[in-house]
This record gives structure tokens, sequence and C-alpha cells, in this order.
């Protein structure tokens, strides 16, 4: 097979190790037939004593090919990068250290393929990393195989960028790279089957030299828009979504093992690079390090190869309000609070969430208790509820008093669950142990009615007599016994008809619906807590929430008593208000000060009268 028929057709292949694919070429000065053209130009990047510095196709070797192809055969060139040496005390060189880039995308007459593990036209790279074209194949790793195929007659070309990977710690000194090309024919009229290796084999070295010129370059600088700081109250950073808490409570057992909170640090460059500048970390309270690493007080932590570190906050034994603060040279980060507290109760208040319980389990009570230095205590099991009276309330035989269960970050405190035995009032104590013997810290008793009579009647209701135009307002549904008195949270099977609650207005956008009021059958009625229910209520009730029409006038709601009442419940219900609207009432003040103002010109002209004749009888 001839020289001239060999390279008829010439494609441009270059291999590197990690997967990545070069699939791009340029034309470039026409080469002699049956050669290719090979010029290299050696890398530079300067880093920071970290090691680190921007590394892409501005810091690379690079290798420009070019060949000439006659019409009629299709030819490949194929090129591979190996690592070759490094310099003394860097880490491991290896093809994981490499990163390609193509650096031109044009050609005069080819067309650009790419196989990897796939198949062309008498090309194919299987997944061990064997290149075959024809009947001959080569080792090319685990790299990808980029292919030009050539139209017609013309002059092809292809710049190629080699840069050591961005996260991989580098040494002052030379990391050199050597190349390898090899390539490939088709005889003239022949198959691509029939496909052979040319002797016109090729090698040589590229470099990159690193040096520490850059230190204090811009290039290595954090930048405060793109590096975060995120805090989690937890030992460990979860996966997943987390969102920043600039504020965590933990207990302050000493550990030096088990974090109170971690924050997440990553360093980026305005350009979105990794950067790594080195972190200083102060706690005033507990102590704070990178996780697993050194901790104290105030450390200075060496960012790691990725610019992502985990710094822990441990607790020291001291209770209160810690605040931490991180900051690079570049980058301060909002400081962030995470706030001790003692195991040991000073203080405990009692509020009362439900005055009145049946006899099933009401959260009645919400128990706060505080350390010396006014935190709130957070740890399971800290409160306990007693009874004076366990034939109404039963919390347990004396001296024992019953749990009040975990802390409620919703609430603020202990929600303390009773259950009512029999009808009556029981004063609730809540203390800081199981037992009253034990305990050193108690709360001012508070007292809950146990009524766990049957429903007899239901009241419907306006929170408020008069609203303004658009105001909110809340619809209540409130149950009585036969005496007219509250009973505890229940579901009031069939209240009302099936009818449900009407209005003879319609209400205003983000109102529970009117198919929805008209459906309230059976309510389930308990206690409500403003911040939680947006209404309160120590007594059960339902509630449904509604906007008022913006044209005044008089609001009604009605409801009829349904079959889960007694036959003296099962009656017409209603409830109205009145919405003020802003133009009429404007018209009142006017007239009303119109009124007010005639009164007074008629007081006047009185009283001037009166001055004239006692005028006329002084003359006289």
């Amino acid at each position: 097979m001839s020289t001239t028929t060999n390279f008829k057709r010439i494609a441009l292949v270059a291999v590197a190790a990690l997967g990545l694919s070069i699939v791009s070429v340029v034309p470039s000065n026409a080469a002699v037939v049956g050669a290719v053209a090979v010029t290299t130009v050696n890398g530079a990047i300067d880093v920071n004593s970290a090691g680190y510095a921007r590394s892409d196709s501005t810091t690379a070797a690079t290798i420009n090919l070019s060949a000439f192809t006659n019409a009629g055969t299709i030819d490949t060139i194929l090129v591979k990068f190996t690592p070759g040496t490094f310099p003394t005390g860097s880490a491991t060189f290896d093809t994981r250290s490499l990163r390609i880039v193509a650096l031109d995308t044009a050609s005069a007459t080819g067309v650009v393929t790419t196989l990897k593990g796939n198949s062309g036209t008498g090309q194919t790279v299987d997944v061990t990393g064997t290149y075959t074209h024809g009947s001959d194949s080569a080792s090319v790793g685990n790299g990808g195989v980029g292919l030009l195929t050539n139209a017609g007659v013309g002059t092809l070309g292809g710049k190629f960028g080699v840069f050591l990977d961005s996260a991989m710690v580098k040494t002052a000194g030379t990391y050199t790279i050597d190349y390898s090309i090899q390539v490939y024919g088709v005889g003239n009229g022949g198959s691509a089957a029939t496909g052979e290796r040319l002797d016109l084999a090729k090698s040589g070295t590229m470099s990159i030299v690193v040096t520490t010129a850059g230190t204090t370059t811009g290039t290595v600088v954090g930048a405060a828009a793109t590096s975060s700081a995120v805090m989690y109250g937890g030992a460990t950073f979860p996966t997943g979504t987390v969102i920043d808490s600039t504020t965590v409570t933990a207990v302050n057992t000493p550990s030096t093992s088990t974090a109170a909170a971690v924050i997440r640090v990553t360093q980026l460059t305005a350009a979105g690079l990794v950067a790594r500048e080195s972190i200083t970390a102060t706690s005033t309270i507990g102590n704070i390090g990178l996780c697993g690493g050194t901790i104290g007080k105030s450390v200075i932590i060496q960012a790691t190869s990725d610019g992502v570190d985990d710094v822990c906050i441990y607790p020291d034994g001291t209770a209160g309000a810690s605040a931490v603060t991180l900051k690079t040279a570049s980058v301060t980060f909002a400081n962030r609070t995470v706030t001790f507290y003692g195991t040991t109760a000073a203080t405990i208040t009692a509020t009362v969430l439900a005055t009145t319980i049946g006899s099933s389990s009401v959260n009645a009570i919400l128990a706060v208790a505080k350390d010396s230095l006014g935190t709130n205590i957070r740890s399971a099991d800290a409160v306990y509820a007693y009874s004076d009276a366990v034939t109404i309330i039963n919390t347990g035989t004396a001296p024992a008093g019953t749990s009040c269960g975990s802390y409620s970050s919703t609430y603020g405190g202990y929600l303390c669950p009773l259950t009512g035995s029999n009808n009556g009032t029981a004063n609730i104590t809540i203390r800081n142990a199981s037992t009253s013997t034990l305990a050193t810290v108690s709360s001012t008793a508070v007292a809950i009615k146990v009524n766990t009579a049957a429903v007899a009647s239901v009241k419907l209701e306006f929170d408020k007599a008069s609203y303004a135009p658009g105001e909110a307002a809340w619809i209540i549904v409130r149950p009585l016994d036969a005496t007219g008195a509250a009973v505890g949270a229940t579901t009031v099977t069939n209240a009302l008809t099936t009818a449900g609650i009407t209005s003879t207005v319609a209400f205003g956008n983000g109102s529970t619906a009117s198919e929805t009021l008209a459906a309230v059958l059976s309510p389930a009625v308990s206690s409500k807590v403003a911040a939680i229910d947006g209404y309160a209520s120590a007594t059960a009730i339902a509630i449904y929430r509604v906007y008022m029409p913006a044209a005044g006038g008089t609001v009604k709601i009605e409801a009829t008593g349904g079959t889960g009442l007694p036959s003296a419940g099962r009656v017409a219900l209603s409830a109205t208000a009145t919405v003020t609207d802003n133009g009429a009432a404007a018209l009142a003040a006017v007239t009303a000060l119109a009124t007010t103002v005639a009164s007074l010109k008629t007081l006047i002209t009185t009283l001037t009268n009166l001055v004239l004749k006692i005028q006329k009888k002084v003359k006289a």
C-alpha cells in the first residue's frame, strides 16, 4: 500500500485518562503528504502556599497537529497522553491527575465524531480501552477517542491542551507529560476493515512548570458572593437539602467527639473555581475546629483540596450563647450562634392550653424549664406533671409524676398530656424530676377541669362584633353541655344538619370555601394556640377563617343543630357581624361635624343677641 494512498484521508484522535474525549480540530498549515506536523508549547501555573491555583486551558501544555490528505482514504491519528516525571515531594502523579481540552473546533473539510465503547466505520473502542482500526489495534487506556473524518482533499489540524486537575495539590517544580502519536490508514478503494497501522509513529514530551510566584494573585482568592458557610444542628452535616441555621441550641454536656453543630464552609473564587485560603474559626463558648481534628476556642484550619471543610462546635460544659465567627483572608462569613443550655432547671413556668379536658388525652399544659442563665432546657424528660387529685386526672401514684416527654421547638417548651378520669377539677404542678422527693424546682399549680358530659348544644359565633372591609375573621363553633359549660376535646358527630354553615354574603379571597363551610356537619373541637392555630382558646372549639367583604353592611351566618344533639339542641343557629364601610363612616363623621357646627352657630347667635341687650340696658 503506497504512502500517497495511505494519506488520502486523515482523521485526528486524542485520548486521555479519566474518560475525556477529544473531538475537535482546526485547519493548520499544510504538511507534506505522509507526515504529521507537531508543535508543542509547555504550560505554566502559579500556586499559593497551599498548593492550589486556577488550573485550566490557560495554564495547559498544548499540542498542535496538522496534516494534508487526498480524497479516497480514511486515515486516523491517535494521540495518547501519559503522566511522566514530577517534582520531589509531590503527591502521586498518575492518569487521574490529567485533564484534556480541545482548544479549537474548526476544520477545513472534516467531520468530527467520537468513540468511547462504541463502534464507527472500521474503528472501535471496547470496554478494556483497546482501540481497533481495521486489522490493527492499540491500547489507549480508559480514555475516550475522538475521530476526524475527512470528506475530501484538505488540510486538517487540531490543537489540544493538557492541564493538571484543579483539585490536585501541586508542588513547585516540573511535571512532564509524554505523548505518543500513531497513524492508521485504509487502502485506496478498499473497505475500512482492511485498515492498517502506518509506520509514521511520533512521540515526545511536554511539561507544566509550577511556581509559587502567584501567591497573592486574584486567581486563588475566595469571593464572598460565591463562597458560603452553612450551619446545621447536629454532629455531622447531612446529605440532601439543608436549611442554613443562624442559631442552634444544644445541651452543654462536655464532649470532644459529639458536636453540637457543624458548619460546612465552601470556598470558591469569583469565577466559581475552588479556593483554599486558611480558615480562622473562633467560639466564645464551647470548642471549635475541623470535625475530627484539633479543637480549641480559636483555631486556624488549613482548607482541604476541594475547598469544602466541615467545622464542628463542641460543648465544653459552659451554658450560654456562643458567638461563632469564621473568616478567611478574603471572606468574613456571617456570625452564627450556638446556645448551650444546662440540664439543671432553675425555674419552671406552666401555661394552661386547655382549661377543660375530657376522657381523651390532651396537651393541656405548656411547661417551660429554664436554666440559671434563663436558657430553655431542651433535654427529653426534663419535666413531669403531678396531680393533686389522681381520681380526676391521674398522673401516677404518689410520689411519682408523668413525664411531659420531649421538647417542642414549635411551642418553645414541653407539651404535657393529661387525661380526665372523672368530672371535677385537679390542680396540676410541673416538677423537674420523676418523683416529688427528687424534685428541686416546681411551677405554680394550675387548675384543670374535667367534663365528660355529652354535648347538648352548639353556638355559632364570630370572634368580633365588627370588622373593617376585607379584614380576617373567625367563624367559631362552640359545643356546650346541658348546663352551658364547655366540654373537652372531641368530635361532635352530626352537630349540624347537612346544610352545614351558610352565609348571606360571599366572603373574600383566601376564605374557607363556601362548600367547605356547607360540609361542616361533625366539627372536631379542641383548644387553640394563636401562634399555631391563628386563634387562641383554652376551651374546645372549631374555627374557620374567612375574610370579610369589601362593602359595608351586615354579615349573617346560619346553621341548624343536627341529629347528634338532643331535640332541644336541634334549633336554628345564627351569628351576625358588621362590616364598617370606610366611605359611610367618613360621611357619618362629616354629618356629625356639620350638626355640631350648626349647634355652635346657634349658640353664638344667642350669645350675641344677649350681649346687645346688655349694652342697651347699660346705656339707658
